[in-house]
């Protein structure tokens, strides 16, 4: 009888173990790869528009890799948030573009604005220099828990001088450029994470 006791004890005893680990469990991650929607926005306003989206977008897709993630394009969510009065995306309220992405399974945000370029020029008795200054509001967001993973404005410059003038914007505005595509994959790299949120509960 006293061995018969000390079985039951034992089995609610495991009982109870189990199911105090079953409440307390992390919730599980989800499978699959996260839908990334990149929305992106040129307000460069140069003549060479075509090359300075061909370098950002090239550059978003090696970070952005179809082996880890869903790429989707994040033109329409643009637009929506257009329509409703906001044009600068870039000073929108994170919780309105997390609402642009209300039904559409989107896990994360990245959002990447090519502002006008700043052009300076450096004249001297023996040299023309021109430095070209890029300004490009960078943001990564977590949609299913509405929440900034990065947020911040890279400013990169590139200048190039001659004895003889005749320097052109492109090329000096496409090395800055290429910083700001390092800057870029280092923070994707580093705060795009490779599986899908996980739904926290509100504090």
């Amino acid at each position: 009888e006293v061995c018969r006791m000390k079985k039951i004890v034992t089995l609610i005893c495991g009982l109870f173990l189990l199911l105090t680990q079953v409440a307390f469990a992390e919730p599980s991650i989800p499978s699959g790869k996260p839908n990334v929607a990149v929305m992106y926005v040129n307000n460069g306003k140069t003549k060479y528009d075509d090359a300075v989206d061909q370098s950002v977008l090239a550059n978003l897709a090696k970070c952005i890799t179809a082996d880890k993630y869903n790429y989707i394009d994040g033109k329409p969510y643009i637009e929506k948030l257009n329509k409703i009065g906001i044009q600068d995306i870039s000073t929108a309220e994170r919780s309105d573009i997390v609402d642009a992405m209300e039904g559409e399974n989107i896990d994360y945000v990245v959002y990447v604005e090519i502002q006008p370029f700043v052009r300076k020029e450096k004249v001297s008795f023996f040299s023309y220099g021109l430095k070209i200054t890029t300004q490009i509001p960078f943001k990564v967001i977590d949609v299913v828990n509405n929440k900034y993973l990065y947020n911040g404005k890279f400013v990169e410059s590139a200048d190039d001088s001659t004895m003889f003038g005749g320097l052109g914007n492109k090329g000096i505005a496409l090395k800055a450029l290429d910083h700001a595509n390092q800057q870029m994959a280092s923070v994707l790299t580093a705060r795009l994470p490779e599986t899908k949120p996980v739904k926290r509960a509100a504090k």
